[in-house]
C-alpha cells in the first residue's frame, strides 16, 4: 500500500514559558507537556460532564463533585504504582528498599491502574458519606469518554502506544520518523471508540436509566475493545507491553474489568432505582437551570413500596391524604396516619444525620 494512505509521523513537543528568572532544578522555563495539558483538558472537560448528568438525573453538584474529586485523585495516586508494580517491579522494590528515591522516580501512568484506584476512591467517598453509590458513579462513568477522548489525544500525539507493524490504512508511517515501518497506533484507536461511545451514551440519556446502568456498561464496551487492541500491540523489545503467559497486563485487565461491568449491570436491574437522601437531591430554580429528567413510574412505585414517597415529611403527607381522599374515605384516613408517621419518623432520621 503506498505510504501516501497512512498518517504521517509527527511528535507534539513541549511548549516553553520563559521565566524572568531561574528556578533551581527547572532553568529559566517552565515546559508545558502536550500530553499533560490534554489530560488535564479530559479531567475538567469530564467533570464538567458528570455535573451536567448529575443535574439531569436530579443528583446535587455539590454531591458530584465531591465524588469526582475522590476518584480522579484516587485514580492518579493508584495509577503510577499499578503501573509499575506490572511493569517496573525492580524499580518498585527499590522504591519500597529506599523510600526517599520515590522524588525521583518517575512509574508513568497505567489507565487500568487509574480505573481501579477510582473504584477505590469510590469506595472511599462511599463510606465517609453513605449516599446510595451506584447513581452518583453513573455520573462519573457517563462523563469518563469525554475525558478519555482528550486523555488518548495525549497518547497518540506523542505516540507512547507503539503497535505492531501493518499495511493498515490508519497506520502512523514512517514510526519513529524514520526507516519504512508503518505502526498501529493504539492510542489514535482509542480516540475513536470514545468519539463512538460518547454519541451512543447521548442518545441513551435521553430518559432516566437503572441506577449503575452506565457503570456497567461503560466497562462492558471498553474491556473486549482494549483486550483485541493489546493483541496489536508491539512487542515489548520494541516499545510495547511485556506479556505474562502470552497475555499482556492490560488484557488481564480487561477480563477483570469485564466481570465487574457484568455483575454492576446485573446489580443494576435487581435493584434500578436506590432513592437517593434529600440533600443530595438536585432541584432546578424556577428559571434557566439544567432541566431534570422525569421519574419513571416504576421508581415511583418502588419508592412508594419502600415507604420512601417522592415527597417527604408534610409534603408527603398532604400529596398522600389528597390522592387517597379520591377515592375510599377509611383509605384517606389511613393515608394521613401513615404520612403522619413518615414525616416525624423523616425528622428524627433527619435529627440523627445532624
Amino acid at each position: 500500500m503506498s505510504a501516501l494512505l497512512y498518517i504521517p509521523w509527527f511528535r507534539a513537543t513541549p511548549w516553553h514559558i520563559p521565566l524572568p528568572f531561574e528556578l533551581p532544578g527547572i532553568g529559566d522555563s517552565i515546559p508545558i507537556q502536550p500530553f499533560g495539558m490534554l489530560v488535564a483538558i479530559g479531567v475538567l472537560l469530564g467533570a464538567h460532564v458528570a455535573e451536567w448528568y448529575g443535574k439531569r438525573n436530579g443528583i446535587a453538584p455539590h454531591v458530584v463533585n465531591d465524588m469526582v474529586f475522590h476518584v480522579v485523585v484516587a485514580g492518579f495516586v493508584i495509577s503510577p504504582f499499578f503501573n509499575a508494580a506490572l511493569y517496573d517491579p525492580e524499580t518498585l522494590v527499590a522504591v519500597a528498599r529506599e523510600p526517599s528515591l520515590l522524588l525521583r522516580t518517575c512509574f508513568g501512568l497505567s489507565s487500568f491502574g487509574g480505573f481501579f484506584g477510582a473504584m477505590v476512591g469510590l469506595y472511599i467517598w462511599w463510606r465517609k458519606r453513605r449516599i446510595p453509590v451506584r447513581p452518583v458513579a453513573d455520573a462519573a462513568v457517563f462523563a469518563l469518554p469525554s475525558g478519555w477522548l482528550f486523555g488518548r489525544t495525549g497518547c497518540f500525539v506523542v505516540h507512547d502506544h507503539p503497535g505492531a507493524e501493518t499495511d493498515f490504512f490508519l497506520a502512523v508511517y514512517p514510526w519513529g520518523g524514520q526507516g519504512d515501518v508503518a505502526r498501529h497506533d493504539l492510542g489514535l484507536y482509542e480516540v475513536f471508540w470514545s468519539a463512538a461511545v460518547i454519541v451512543l451514551l447521548l442518545f441513551l440519556s435521553r430518559k432516566r436509566r437503572p441506577a449503575g446502568f452506565y457503570s456497567g456498561l461503560v466497562p462492558v464496551l471498553y474491556a473486549p475493545v482494549r483486550f483485541f487492541l493489546d493483541s496489536l500491540r508491539a512487542p515489548p523489545e520494541l516499545g510495547g507491553d511485556v506479556r505474562y503467559l502470552g497475555l499482556t497486563p492490560g488484557q488481564y485487565s480487561a477480563i477483570v474489568l469485564l466481570l465487574i461491568g457484568v455483575a454492576v449491570l446485573r446489580r443494576a436491574y435487581r435493584d434500578p432505582w436506590p432513592k437517593l437522601p434529600e440533600e443530595a437531591r438536585y432541584e432546578p430554580p424556577e428559571e434557566g437551570g439544567t432541566a431534570v429528567l422525569p421519574v419513571p413510574p416504576e421508581a415511583e412505585a418502588a419508592w412508594a413500596a419502600s415507604g420512601a414517597p417522592a415527597a417527604s415529611g408534610a409534603a408527603g403527607a398532604k400529596a398522600a391524604s389528597e390522592e387517597a381522599s379520591e377515592g375510599d374515605p377509611s383509605v384517606a384516613s389511613s393515608a394521613r396516619a401513615a404520612g403522619g408517621r413518615k414525616g416525624r419518623g423523616g425528622k428524627r432520621k433527619g435529627k440523627r444525620r445532624r
